[in-house]
């Protein structure tokens, strides 16, 4: 059986819990015990350990699905004003059979969205029975939105450009380096797919050696008009 929610909120601060909204207020927190949960209007969050939502903070329940091209999750997609740092445990979505918008139940996957607004999906455990989909963290996760799709959905609609002309990243993909070449000032930004920004950095040799086998965002900002370009890295 569940533990019921427990919270605290810091300072006495107003925070006030809806069926479709949680507003923590600034200067307020919400501690979420480890072994307990809390419910927001079918998303659940259990975290291994306490955890603590800190500062000004919005989560919404909307019934518009996200869409990339033909690709479309289902109905419920929660929404969080600030990014959820640092998570580890449980997420539990659920929903009802309206709100699968055609898409096959036993397909089902988690979707969570990054901090650079890339959608990434997690494998979870379905029943069918309850309508829910769980999926349990081990390592952090940090989101700011949850919904859920089949497999091969892709909601990220892909905004990572080719090559530009005056500015060139090589090789790619890499075992240990990636170069800048580029005559503009710039400052060069790595993220992983999960949103989390793994290096800052304005020299044009970045040093991915002890990362890990696994795909990078490089977006690459250059001076004076502060242009973005975003270019996909494979590190070996």
């Amino acid at each position: 059986m569940r533990n019921l929610l427990f919270f605290y909120v810091a300072l006495i601060s107003p925070l006030f819990l809806f069926s479709q909204i949680l507003t923590v207020n600034s200067g307020s927190s919400v501690s979420i015990a480890s072994g307990s949960s809390i419910a927001l209007d079918g998303l659940d969050i259990a975290p291994s350990d306490s955890y603590n939502i800190i500062g000004i903070q919005e989560v919404s329940r909307s019934n518009i699905a996200v869409t990339a091209g033909d690709r479309s999750s289902v109905l419920p997609v929660y929404n969080c004003s600030t990014l959820l740092s640092g998570f580890i445990g449980t997420v539990r979505f659920d929903y009802t059979e309206g709100e699968l918008n055609n898409i096959t139940e036993s397909d089902l996957v988690l979707y969570l969205q990054g901090d650079d607004d890339r959608w990434t999906s997690f494998i979870g455990t379905v029943d069918e029975s309850a309508n829910t989909i769980s999926y349990t963290f081990n390592d952090a996760v940090s989101f700011k939105a949850v919904t859920a799709s089949f497999g091969d959905a892709n909601l990220t609609v892909e905004d990572v450009s080719p090559i530009e002309s005056n500015i060139i990243v090589y090789p790619n993909p890499t075992a240990d380096f990636i170069f800048i070449r580029t005559d503009a000032i710039f400052q060069a930004e790595l993220f992983d797919l999960m949103g989390r920004k793994v290096k800052v950095t304005k020299q044009k040799k970045i040093d991915l050696n002890g990362m890990g086998s696994q795909t990078f965002i490089l977006k690459v900002t250059t001076k004076p008009n502060n242009i973005i370009t975003s270019f996909k890295i494979i590190k070996q």
